[in-house]
């Protein structure tokens, strides 16, 4: 592989699935630290709160909406997988940041090898493909749960 290519592979193709990886990760850990954020402050600050709340209409409604958020911020957590996104996410930025280092200083595998440009571009493209299809995996394995049905016990 000649040097132009590798440099445009390098400037636009690496480059982009770095940004994309990180910008992915840094959202999964937003949307996880906030709803697991909101679920601990809902089911371990407030929830004891009303518990404790004299027996009148208005807190028998807080206590079933605060129940009713305790259900949905549980469900968008398994349901978006924030969590595991964002580690499988950062795990393949990192990936792709020492696969770089290591070409860039001729070291690891790319010591002393021949196509040290072709190495590289199939050790990345090996990195995003099981990504890929570790995502997948992730999210088919949730859908499949989803649609089997209770067994009744």
């Amino acid at each position: 592989m000649d040097d132009s290519v590798i440099k445009k592979y390098l400037s636009e193709d690496f480059v982009r699935a770095i940004q994309f990886y990180d910008a992915r990760a840094c959202a999964a850990k937003r949307w996880y630290r906030g709803l697991s954020g909101c679920l601990i402050a809902v089911s371990a600050a407030l929830t004891p709160v009303v518990a404790l709340a004299p027996a009148e209409p208005h807190w028998r409604l807080i206590s079933t909406i605060l129940a009713a958020t305790i259900g949905v911020l549980t469900g968008l957590l398994a349901h978006l997988k924030s969590h595991e996104n964002w580690l499988s996410y950062r795990g393949s930025w990192d990936a792709l940041e020492r696969e770089r280092r290591l070409y860039e200083t001729s070291t690891g595998p790319y010591k002393d090898v021949a196509d040290r440009n072709g190495l590289f571009v199939d050790r990345v493209e090996t990195i995003l493909a099981r990504e890929g299809a570790d995502f997948y995996a992730r999210h088919a394995r949730g859908e499949e749960q989803a649609k089997k049905p209770e067994s009744a016990g």
